[in-house]
């Protein structure tokens, strides 16, 4: 470990000046971190009474010198950095040099700590910023520090904490995020002397998500792993139908650092458009590996809000991690046996799910997740059997491996981004069906030529030939696969067909107009219509621009003739300065679902077995195609085991 010193004036003096010190939770971060820094494997966090009467950190990393541990408790005193240049390219979580100070003046403060060099330790103790005790002991390696009575000495502070029960979650939730940001550290938390939390410290994500959310949540992840430009996006995210009511389980953690910033959120959400019911949200645990010199954490005093050197290339790279993501993850859903069961009679209380048949529940579920999902330890039982215990620490998924998803969001200005697919689409069906009205298909021709671009490349396995059966409620249609029932809802699938037809379309069908339409825009607004002019023309949209900040529609998509040109430009340029470049996502993907709606084939309305047929093959064929437009699924399947079950041919 590097000597601790006083930084010179000329350094800390660019260091972002605050109070770092708000509640309990904000000190445990300070000290967690160090502790971090310090190179711990296993760190103990325990609190009393939410951390304001009592609070104990306790790691087993290098420990400091005796001469060092008074130093450590002066202002911008650290061993983290030592010059202005350093600040451009900080590898630590912590590098102000203000925690300790902080801490000290509003607290009593115990030190014990050892390196493993020495032969003591050091006792220090430090209330109100005043030193009273200074000596060495003996004591293990690492360090320990207790704070007790926080804010004494600042009635006015303390008045505003809040319940005990509050402020000891705000710790827990600090210590959360901490144990997700550092998977190979093994994490303790006690709280009022019960045991709450413990990580394994294995190093793999998924077991600190496991620990720390529970089986449930973890079940619903898949595995995301992309890398582009120097730029690493690993983690996990929600499967679609796993979406959230809020944006709580969102947690993005820049080279291990947990942060809050409006860009990762965005490009997380835009990976899930089309693909979630509106009003949910995606979860996820998120690290973003990038070099120190793109990204700015000396923003604030608690460190959770960055700036990154290019913020295009990040959007672009969660986006594409997350649309990866989604796309190799089998989306279709199990119907647990139960939900057919017969309901047992009311007797003296509405019944209730025992916590055992929820665990049946789960497993039922986890059977027929995909792989990256079936990552609770089971035993070898036949399908349904309760998982083993819970104290056996479950497997990270695997990460897909198949092909990535070329697909990108339309860049501005012209600026495409292609890419080579390695493997070429299967053309060598005989014949293909595409869907001409709102209730009918039609037979195409083999030869005849796709000029579409490529669609994104998704993972392709075997799949057992698909026998239609019928339809159910003139609504949903029947087929048999292997040895499951598919059910697919047959204007969802009609309206996602249409609406992905629809899209394609409309880069490319640019209509002349009779008369140009005449804008009259502020000068803000024409300067960023005129400078992504090129790409509003791969949009279909031909603009003239004059010098007095007015200009003129001369083509406008022939798909949206019932959309004023005027508005929709207006709206295009507020959408502009607010600094978005995907136009075709925020404006006209709510347009397009309307007309896929208005022209998908109707629920209870008739539809001849020929296009129900045609229809199923199509979905089923392409896994990319599992939610409707609108977030609704497509596609979900009864297994023949559950069937079986429900009929009693099956006991257990």
């Amino acid at each position: 470990m590097a000597t601790i010193k006083l930084l010179d004036k000329s350094v800390y003096e660019l260091i972002a000046a605050g109070e770092v010190i708000e509640r309990p939770s904000s000190v445990i971060k300070e000290l967690v971190e160090n502790a971090i820094d310090a190179g711990a494997s296993r760190i103990t966090v325990e609190i009393k009474n939410g951390g304001i009467s009592y609070m104990r950190v306790t790691d087993d990393g290098c420990g400091m010198a005796y001469d060092e541990v008074p130093t450590a408790f002066l202002r911008h005193a650290t061993s983290k950095l030592s010059t202005a240049e350093e600040l451009e390219n900080i590898h630590t979580l912590g590098f102000r040099g203000e925690a300790l100070a902080s801490v000290s003046a509003v607290a009593r403060v115990e030190v014990l700590t050892k390196r493993p060099e020495d032969d003591l330790g050091t006792a220090y103790k430090i209330s109100g910023g005043d030193e009273e005790l200074h000596d060495r002991t003996g004591c293990p390696n690492g360090t320990t520090i207790i704070l007790r009575d926080l804010f004494y000495n600042t009635p006015a502070r303390l008045k505003f904490m809040k319940k005990d029960v509050t402020e000891g979650n705000y710790v827990q939730s600090v210590v959360d995020r901490l144990a997700l940001a550092h998977p190979e550290i093994a994490f303790s938390f006690i709280r009022d002397n019960k045991t709450v939390r413990v990580t394994s410290g294995d190093g793999k994500l998924y077991s600190v998500i496991y620990s720390v959310f529970g089986r449930q949540f973890a079940a619903s992840l898949t595995g995301v792993d992309y890398e582009q430009s120097g730029i690493r996006v690993s983690g996990y995210i929600s499967t679609p139908h796993a979406c959230r009511a809020n944006r709580q389980m969102q947690y993005f953690f820049i080279n291990r650092r947990s942060v809050r910033n409006t860009t990762c959120m965005a490009a997380l959400e835009e990976g899930y458009r089309n693909s979630v019911m509106v009003g949910k949200f995606p979860a996820c645990v998120l690290n973003i590996e990038m070099s120190p010199a793109d990204v700015d954490v000396n923003v604030s005093p608690s460190k959770t809000e960055v700036r990154f050197s290019n913020e295009r290339i990040i959007f672009e790279t969660v986006y594409l991690a997350v649309k990866n993501g989604i796309l190799n993850a089998e989306n279709s859903k199990e119907i647990p046996a139960k939900a057919f069961s017969v309901p047992e009679p009311i007797k003296e209380a509405p019944p209730f799910v025992p916590s055992s048949q929820k665990e049946a529940e789960t497993t039922d579920l986890l059977q027929k997740a995909p792989e990256p999902l079936r990552s609770v330890p089971t035993e070898e039982k036949k399908p349904g059997s309760v998982p083993v215990p819970q104290e056996q620490q479950p497997e990270k998924p695997a990460a897909f491996t198949s092909p990535v998803a070329v697909y990108k969001p339309l860049p501005p200005k012209n600026i495409f981004i292609q890419e080579k697919m390695d493997i070429e689409p299967d053309h060598t069906d005989t014949e293909k069906y595409e869907f001409i009205n709102s209730s009918s298909l039609v037979r195409m021709a083999s030869e005849s030529k796709d000029t579409r671009l490529p669609d994104p490349i998704v993972e392709q396995e075997y799949a057992p030939t698909l026998r239609f059966i019928g339809e159910l409620f003139k609504t949903y249609i029947l087929c048999e696969c292997g040895e499951e029932l598919i059910l697919i809802d047959k204007h969802a699938a009609h309206e996602r067909i249409r609406f992905e037809q629809l899209k394609k379309e409309l880069v490319s069908n640019a209509q002349l107009l009779a008369e140009s339409v005449p804008l009259t825009l502020s000068p803000e607004e024409w300067t960023a219509l005129a400078d992504n002019a090129d790409y509003l023309e791969q949009l279909g949209i031909d603009l003239t621009f004059n010098n007095d900040f007015k200009a003129e529609i001369t083509a406008f998509p022939s798909l949206l003739t019932d959309i004023s040109p005027e508005d929709t430009l207006q709206k295009i340029a507020e959408i502009l300065l607010k600094g978005s470049d995907d136009i075709e996502g925020m404006l006209f993907d709510d347009i397009l679902h309307s007309v896929a709606c208005k022209g998908a084939i109707k629920a209870h309305e008739y539809t001849s077995d020929k296009e129900l047929e045609a229809l199923a093959k199509r979905i089923w064929e392409d896994k990319s195609i599992r939610y409707c437009p609108h977030g609704r699924p497509i596609i979900t399947t009864i297994s023949k085991y559950n069937i079986e079950k429900n009929f009693g041919r099956i006991q257990g």
